[in-house]
């Protein structure tokens, strides 16, 4: 390896022991080896470092881009029209500690949805020593590239496959470990039959009451016709595109409401609510995991559009109740209710069970993920989402029961949006 990249490889492991250290363990040999075996730069060719900064071109002036592609930043690529791809090069430490979560091991098998450039998947590769990965990579042009990538490194044992990842990839099933780099609405239904009895998959999981790419990502464990999540930490992905994904990130206007124009002139109620806010004109911290915490529970919950512009993390959210004609708005510092108090009610009643819980954010919640036929029907301390194909299913654990890592009791660990380059990001420090 040439002196000057040697240099950049080096400080680059480094920067990621560092960052596995503030994670509580030091970065395992093993990945280290592989990481150094699947060097970045190979893989990076025309991207920016921020999603509206210049074009860089790799392959035209090697030397002056090193430092960038050997830091810890999502690098967004780009196309040969200059317009940013769908698609990034993720930040390295977070994305290397939640494949170490999987635990590969040589011999296994391997996918991953959304491969990307093929940089991950070829640090598997270099894991699964005697095993092989599959990626799974919707776009075209980054297919063939990571192929023409893989193929120049004598990377044998991954296979690039240019398809729609919600259908996985059934000619190399079961899977021992697989991952999908986006965040999912609804488990597509290939993978309760593509992953391995015992076998991990690690999901990114999109929010009902979300901003952004704020997601809920898990690793499960597959245990008969259901995942279990083994831990959890808040993160943000770019969206997982395809049939069935398409929910999770919009707002409702309340002119689309039916009922609307005879309830919508006065409210009914309007109460101060602070939510525990220092500052009640704005939401954030505790407002924040309360949005999380409706939306995992109630199946009203809704975040509205007012025709304002705001942006989707600060946006009024609450309760619909169109049966009863009644809408209860969470806006910063106040309640609003109209119509008939029945989403008002609910909504009240929601909150005194989330502060009597320790204000929980998701991740205090063990996940089970089924197939929507299978799903309970919820009941006290036990809430089900159904989204299509897959359900969640979210229990609160009792007092008695034994931490989990990744798990939280009071509002923590919220997640933080991704910044505008769109990739993935770690939970703030």
């Amino acid at each position: 390896m040439e002196p000057e990249i040697e240099e950049h490889i080096s400080r680059f492991l480094g920067m990621l022991d560092t960052a596995f250290r503030r994670r509580g363990e030091a970065l395992p040999e093993r990945l280290r080896r592989a990481v150094r075996e699947a060097p970045r730069h190979r893989f990076v060719h025309r991207f920016r470092v921020e999603r509206d900064g210049p074009v860089e071109d790799f392959d035209a002036e090697r030397q002056r881009h090193l430092a960038a592609i050997y830091s810890d930043r999502v690098l967004t690529h780009v196309g040969p029209d200059d317009a940013a791809l769908d698609s990034t090069n993720s930040q390295p430490s977070y994305v290397l500690w939640l494949l170490h979560r999987l635990g590969l091991e040589p011999g296994h098998r391997v996918m991953e949805i959304g491969s990307g450039s093929g940089w991950l998947a070829a640090v598997m590769g270099r894991l699964v020593e005697g095993g092989q990965v599959a990626g799974v990579e919707i776009l075209g042009e980054l297919a063939r590239r990571s192929r023409d990538d893989l193929a120049a490194l004598g990377i044998a044992n991954v296979a690039i496959v240019e398809g729609d990842g919600t259908a996985g990839h059934a000619a190399g099933a079961p899977y021992d470990r697989a991952m999908i780099t986006a965040a999912v609405w609804d488990l597509p239904a290939a993978l309760f039959d593509q992953v391995a009895e015992g076998g991990r998959l690690l999901l990114p999981i999109a929010l009902a009451g979300g901003a952004g790419r704020d997601c809920h990502v898990a690793v499960l464990r597959r245990e008969g016709d259901r995942f279990r999540a083994l831990e959890a930490v808040p993160g943000g992905f770019v969206r997982f595109t395809g049939p069935g994904q398409e929910r999770g990130a919009g707002r409702r206007r309340l002119a689309e409401l039916p009922f609307w124009p005879g309830i919508g002139a006065t409210p009914a109620l309007h109460r101060p609510l602070s939510l525990g806010l220092r500052d009640p004109t704005r939401f954030g911290g505790a407002a924040y995991a309360f949005r999380l915490f409706l939306g995992q529970t109630e199946p009203g919950f809704t975040v509205f559009d007012d025709g304002t512009g705001e942006d989707f993390s600060t946006s009024a959210f609450g309760l619909v109740d169109a049966a009863a004609q009644s809408v209860a708005i969470c806006r910063p510092g106040m309640l609003l209710g109209y119509g008939a108090a029945t989403a008002a009610r609910q909504l009240d009643a929601a909150y005194r069970r989330w502060a009597a819980m320790g204000m929980p954010g998701p991740a205090a919640f063990d996940l089970e993920v089924v197939r929507a036929e299978q799903a309970p029907r919820s009941r006290p301390g036990l809430w089900v989402e159904v989204r299509g194909a897959s359900a969640l299913v979210w229990r609160l654990a009792g007092a008695a029961s034994p931490p989990r890592a990744g798990r939280r009791t009071v509002v923590r660990g919220r997640p933080s949006p991704a910044g505008p380059d769109g990739g993935i990001r770690p939970p703030a420090p």
